[in-house]
């Protein structure tokens, strides 16, 4: 796939969306942000927000959708069979001339990052994967289940882990404990530890449940025992996670990073590194989403994408 002109760009996760309309010979374009289209998170919702988001894009691009010429799509989750059809219905009414491409949002991330070059990527955000290349284009992964599945280590299996140790430790007056359980009900915005729990047990406070994430981080840094106990748990997870890839693609001499969740936290990033033997790690130094124009082919290398002019809104 390669175009020089109009491409869209999608990356949705389970808390945010980005898309991103460019025009690859005017070196310009828009990018749009919203909630997230993750379908097994949202249902059918997460369908409708990516088509306001498309809409709004193409709105402030002045221009309509016959002329889009490429769509790269990476989107959390789209292959759910429930929702896929709706995806794809939707994608050709607005893009009937688009040669579209569906495609992993880490697969997104990965190729912003390191292009085509051979590399490998960790990313940790509500969810979890490490993806790398195999030297010939195709893409290796391990781990990304889907956040109902584990994806451990992530932002969501920390908060997870944590209401469930709480749950299990319900009595106990440690201050640790005490400490993390104050946590919990401010997080939700709830009066008591039980009321907390019942907002968190709805499928749509994935979010939520992720928004714990920093505060079992940064716990763990000052010596909370129960948070480093899960935070630990999570490291040793993410690391089997890099060594299942290591196995297909050899030891990495480097690795990236990509997830709000391990980008933000300087101590999980130590924690990693050090399990890893490795003292660098690269970081993108653009939204994942414009990783589709690499993978459209409308730039050859991730620098190329400094040249264009963006309007964020």
């Amino acid at each position: 796939m390669a175009v020089d002109g109009w491409v869209l760009s999608a990356d949705g996760g389970g808390t945010k969306t980005d898309v991103l309309l460019a025009n690859s010979a005017a070196r310009s374009g828009v990018v749009v942000t919203g909630a997230g289209t993750n379908p097994n998170a949202q249902g059918k919702v997460a369908v409708d927000r990516l088509e306001k988001l498309i809409l709004t894009a193409l709105g402030k691009a002045k221009i309509s959708g016959e002329e889009v010429g490429a769509a790269l799509i990476g989107i959390a989750g789209i292959s759910h069979p429930k929702y896929r059809s709706d995806f794809d219905e939707m994608l050709n009414r607005h893009l009937a001339s688009a040669s579209i491409r569906v495609i992993s949002d880490a697969e997104m991330a990965h190729r912003m990052i390191w292009g085509k070059e051979r590399g490998m990527t960790l990313i940790v955000g509500t969810g979890s994967i490490a993806v790398g290349d195999d030297g010939e284009g195709n893409l290796l992964r391990a781990g990304g289940l889907g956040y109902q599945f584990g994806d451990v280590g992530s932002g969501y299996w920390l908060g997870k882990n944590l209401i469930t140790q709480l749950i299990a430790m319900e009595r106990s007056e440690d201050e640790d404990v005490l400490q993390l359980k104050s946590a919990v009900i401010s997080n939700f915005d709830a009066k008591e530890f039980e009321e907390a729990l019942e907002v968190a047990s709805g499928r749509e406070n994935i979010r939520q449940v992720a928004a714990l994430s920093p505060a079992v981080l940064n716990y763990a840094k000052e010596g909370n025992s129960l948070a480093e106990q899960i935070v630990h748990s999570g490291t040793e997870g993410l690391l089997e996670l890099v060594e299942e890839l290591a196995e297909k693609m050899g030891q990495p001499e480097s690795i990236a990073f990509h997830g709000s969740v391990i980008t933000k936290s300087s101590f999980y990033r130590s924690l990693l590194l050090k399990g890893l033997g490795l003292n660098h790690w690269k970081q993108s130094e653009k939204a994942a989403v414009f990783g589709g124009l690499i993978l459209a082919g409308a730039v050859e290398t991730p620098g190329e994408l400094r040249k264009f002019a963006i309007n964020y809104g």
